[in-house]
């Protein structure tokens, strides 16, 4: 998530592909290696996807849930306190655990 989030940052003129590969929490990559990782992060978003829409397909999800999860977890980066950040992961848990249930 962290690659995506960098990437993000480029897309937006925000910050340049080496200043991306060098913001890491981890120690600073190469560019080559901060791009696979990237396109790994890019692969797994899109691979959930898919496991979604099929478990929809499938009758195993229901939409509705889906609906009130992305509502909840769409509502936008706002700051939030720990105690108010530990109720919304609580919420989340909750939801996806009846969704996959």
């Amino acid at each position: 998530m962290e690659a995506l989030e960098s990437y993000l940052r480029v897309a937006l003129g925000e910050i340049r592909y080496r200043e991306a590969a060098a913001s890491g929490t981890s120690k600073p990559v190469t560019v080559g290696s901060y791009f696979r990782s990237v396109q790994q992060a890019r692969e797994n978003v899109r691979k959930s996807i898919v496991t979604l829409l099929i478990g929809i397909w499938l009758g195993v999800v229901k939409v509705e849930d889906v609906r009130r999860l992305l509502d909840v977890a769409g509502g936008g980066v706002r700051d939030l306190s720990a105690e108010e950040n530990a109720r919304l992961v609580g919420l989340l848990r909750a939801l996806v655990d009846r969704i996959v249930a």
